[in-house]
């Protein structure tokens, strides 16, 4: 043998190999599948791709909402408290926090003149009216004593901003400062009002009026103090010695007695005269304190010996003014007419010698 491996013989191999693996059937490549079956498969893999981005699109929606919904809530309370801190309203609106503050303790004063009665109601008519405010809880207040003094013998009306109303009693006056202590017939507290500090007042500074002018109770004027001490001289007031706060908030008939507030709530000064539009005077707060000194002093000496001041054994009499006169005269109180000054018997204090 020429070749080291030796030929099996063909008929030997063909004797065993299977008729099975023999021919066509012999053969490495896929059975071909039946097209309906191919399709249902094509149709589940595409269903299957289609659920699985649904979910996977909702759950990015749902986690970008979930983050950008706190940053919006944020977003807006951001703009909102930049909104406030920007606004004109907020930042200039101390005006309105003064009167809220003050408004309550300030009073519409009604005069009637018990004889004078109104033709269709019988009513006593109102023959004056003006403006106070309180100074204490238990209904002492102050006023001008020309809004109380100038008609005798007349019922005094403090009515209130919530509308409550309530007697009055002038229990003091000085003309010559032109103030009045009262005393509020009240069973309940009332809101009352502080004093600011004497000389603390400068010129150029926000200063708010309150009262009824023109018998229009809550009423807010606003200004700015022009002089700190105009001696009353300048405005054609003889023989007076005082000296005014200068204002152009508007003060006109029925302002009166009523409040001048500086920003802080304090008062400053009682509302008592214009001279012309954006020229208004008050009486500057140490006239006033000075003024309730003298009362309370006045006020003990009536309760333990029956005199005050200008009385005698417990008789208030006020200065006869041609005003006063003038009253007397016409509604017939057998006034001598020769008469021209003198002092008028204002009222008899209970519990003094006068009383009994």
């Amino acid at each position: 043998m020429n070749s080291p491996f030796f030929k099996i013989p063909s008929i030997l191999l063909s004797r065993h190999i299977p008729k099975t693996l023999t021919g066509k059937q012999f053969s490495f490549e896929k059975p071909p599948q039946d097209p309906i079956e191919q399709r249902v498969k094509q149709i589940k893999l595409l269903g299957a791709a289609g659920i699985t981005t649904i979910l996977l699109t909702s759950y990015i929606l749902i986690k970008r909402d979930n983050q950008s919904e706190p940053n919006i809530q944020k977003t807006l309370q951001i703009a909102e408290a930049k909104k406030r801190e920007e606004s004109i309203r907020e930042k200039y609106n101390f005006i309105n926090k003064v009167v809220s503050q003050c408004a309550p303790a300030v009073f519409y004063l009604e005069i009637r003149d018990p004889f004078k009665k109104d033709l269709e109601t019988g009513d006593p008519i109102i023959t004056s009216n003006g403006s106070g405010f309180l100074i204490s809880e238990d209904g002492w207040a102050l006023t001008n004593a020309h809004v109380v003094l100038n008609k005798p013998q007349s019922t005094i009306t403090a009515v209130m901003r919530d509308g409550k109303s309530y007697k009055a009693q002038v229990e003091d006056a000085d003309m010559n400062i032109d103030l009045a202590l009262l005393k509020l017939d009240s069973p309940e507290k009332l809101p009352s009002l502080q004093f600011g500090t004497p000389g603390d007042t400068g010129v150029g500074e926000w200063v708010i009026a309150l009262g009824s002018p023109l018998s229009l109770s809550n009423s807010v004027t606003v200004g700015i103090v022009s002089c700190v001490n105009r001696p009353a001289e300048e405005l054609g007031l003889k023989n007076y010695s005082m000296t005014y706060i200068q204002t152009d908030a508007s003060v006109t008939f029925g302002n009166s007695g009523g409040p001048l507030v500086n920003l802080d709530g304090d008062v400053i000064g009682i509302n008592n005269l214009r001279l012309t539009s954006g020229i208004s005077f008050a009486i500057p707060v140490e006239y006033a304190k000075k003024f309730l000194e003298n009362s309370k002093y006045r006020l003990k000496r009536t309760r333990s010996m029956g005199v005050m001041g200008k009385t005698l054994f417990g008789i208030t009499t006020i200065s006869i003014t041609p005003d006063i006169l003038a009253d007397l005269l016409t509604e017939n109180r057998n006034i001598p007419k020769d008469v021209d000054q003198g002092l008028l018997v204002w009222k008899i204090i209970q519990g003094t010698p006068a009383s009994e």
